[in-house]
């Protein structure tokens, strides 16, 4: 039974730092968390997570043959799982049963553990909609966890999320609101992408926009998608990726 010990900004870069040394996925594997980051992912601290990642016991199916055995005893083992798949069926039905009910609960309750041991005193609101769950967060002086350009809440919305599809069969997007600034942020892009778009007409010359997450992206996207002779494109790798705004003729 293997296990390694890797370090991260999150708890999660440092899971997956040890998922690679290992070559194992997260379902294979036990995490023990050494060292919390103490937020440092949320700029409260520069301290790197710290976890112990051991390969899970039952990883293997125990069918495996010595190399002393005879090959009858070969052929039998290996008919083995057909019986073993065949009995499972009754698990899968008890994970679909994972609701968006159950979701919002279960992200909530993530949330608020996670803001009350950074001493925070704030009250979450969830809200279910068609496509997504939104956590809106409410309290005094939560810019910190907002940060450069909503970075800081983009941290805590990824760590929500993986904690609360982990291990589940069902997966749902979990958004972070604090103070509606997802919706002051969307229009402020809005904005900000037809007053470019003006600029690219007036000059003919491509504009560049600074790195933005996939949901910001999209905001620029649809801002500019009727809009005459300018063209919208999303280029480079994450996290640096980025839209650019061409002139169409």
């Amino acid at each position: 039974m293997r296990s390694v010990e890797g370090t991260g900004k999150t708890i999660a870069d440092a899971v997956r730092s040890c998922l690679v040394k290992l070559g194992l996925i997260e379902d294979e594997v036990t995490v023990e968390v050494l060292e919390e980051p103490k937020s440092g992912f949320l700029g409260f601290g520069n301290k790197p997570a710290r976890v112990r990642v051991t390969e899970k016991e039952n990883i293997h199916t125990g069918l495996e043959v010595p190399e002393t055995a005879a090959p009858s005893a070969i052929k039998t083992q290996k008919a083995q799982p057909v019986s073993i798949s065949a009995a499972i069926p009754a698990v899968p039905s008890e994970e679909t049963s994972f609701t968006v009910e159950e979701a919002a609960t279960k992200a909530k309750n993530f949330l608020q553990t996670v803001l009350t041991r950074m001493g925070l005193s704030v009250m979450i609101e969830k809200m279910i909609k068609p496509d997504k769950i939104i956590l809106h967060i409410h309290g005094k002086n939560l810019g910190v966890l907002i940060g450069k350009h909503g970075q800081t809440l983009d941290a805590l919305q990824y760590l929500t999320n993986l904690t609360t599809n982990q291990n589940e069969n069902e997966r749902y997007f979990v958004m972070l609101d604090i103070e509606n600034y997802r919706h002051r942020r969307e229009i402020a892009l809005r904005k900000l992408a037809l007053r470019l778009a003006a600029r690219v007409r007036q000059t003919k010359e491509d504009v560049v926009l600074e790195p933005m997450n996939g949901y910001e992206r999209k905001i620029i996207h649809l801002a500019l998608q009727q809009e005459e002779h300018v063209q919208t494109d999303s280029d480079g790798q994450e996290p640096y990726r980025h839209v650019v705004i061409h002139y169409e003729a």
